[in-house]
């Protein structure tokens, strides 16, 4: 469950992009970035769960490279131009390097290297990709002798198996009753409750900005609201309506987590001024 502070940092910076733009309120991309801390959990989680799920890859990458090794004769005279042979070694190349990458995304992740969750986004293009190539080659192997053709067509199996797991990581909110997921399923709905809860905060913000942002003018003595920056004055927005609309929240608490969060977005002199501010709008 999302703590108090991500909630109202979610929805400072929420505050900050539609006042920003006020023709954008808000989408898929937009809470990419708001919710990137959960995010990185999210995908934290997704690399552990193929980790668990691509264990036996690279043996399996190895059989089918042994196996096209014994099917040469076979390739051969499927396809004497060579054509079909520059496919299956593409192949086999490919599998043995996604193989390695499997084992290396976990490592990535705890050496915390950058870069790593698009190497994963990379990886799961790279397991639909793949599946694509065997599916395409499939009607080839039907010409070979049959039990090079059986042994190979069980390679190609176990290989949709694994690439079928890494689908389910990709989009585990396809799939609901897979229990495997439940952890993925758990994390997706907390960032779902995190969104619904500061957009609801938010809007209730808005519908009072007028009543709000004056207020906020009658606080602070010689000083124009308009010389606010952005983000200073979505936090005193935010924690006006708090201190105003919520009355069994302690105003305190409400003053303390603002200055908080001026230090951090904006730094020290912002701190000091929206404590003055909000302390003033307080005793009101």
């Amino acid at each position: 469950m999302a703590s108090r502070r991500q909630i109202r940092e979610a929805a400072v910076q929420l505050l900050y992009a539609r006042e920003s733009s006020p023709t954008d309120q808000g989408g898929s991309d937009l809470w990419d970035l708001i919710n990137d801390r959960s995010g990185l959990t999210f995908d934290k989680a997704r690399v552990k769960m193929l980790a668990h799920f691509m264990q036996g890859r690279p043996a399996i990458a190895k059989k089918l490279y042994n196996m096209l090794t014994d099917c040469q004769a076979a390739i051969h005279a499927a396809d004497p131009l060579g054509k079909l042979a520059k496919q299956f070694t593409t192949l086999s190349t490919e599998e043995e390097r996604h193989a390695e990458t499997s084992k290396n995304l976990l490592n990535l992740t705890k050496a915390d290297l950058g870069g790593w969750r698009g190497d994963l986004v990379k990886f799961l293009l790279k397991s639909a990709d793949l599946k694509k190539k065997r599916a395409e080659l499939l009607p080839a192997i039907d010409g070979f002798p049959p039990q090079q053709s059986s042994d190979l067509k069980k390679i190609f199996a176990r290989l949709d198996d694994y690439d079928n797991r890494a689908h389910m990581v990709q989009f585990p909110e396809h799939f609901p009753e897979q229990r495997d997921l439940d952890h993925l399923h758990r994390l997706l709905k907390e960032m779902k409750a995190l969104e619904q809860e500061v957009e609801s905060q938010v809007n209730a913000v808005e519908e009072k900005q007028q009543e709000l942002d004056q207020l906020i003018n009658d606080a602070s003595t010689n000083f124009d609201i308009s010389r606010l920056s952005k983000v200073d004055l979505a936090i005193l927005r935010l924690a006006t309506w708090e201190i105003k609309s919520l009355p069994d929240l302690d105003s305190a608490i409400s003053i303390n987590e603002a200055i908080d969060l001026a230090r951090s977005f904006s730094g020290d002199e912002s701190a000091t001024f929206v404590n003055g501010l909000l302390d003033t709008i307080a005793k009101d």
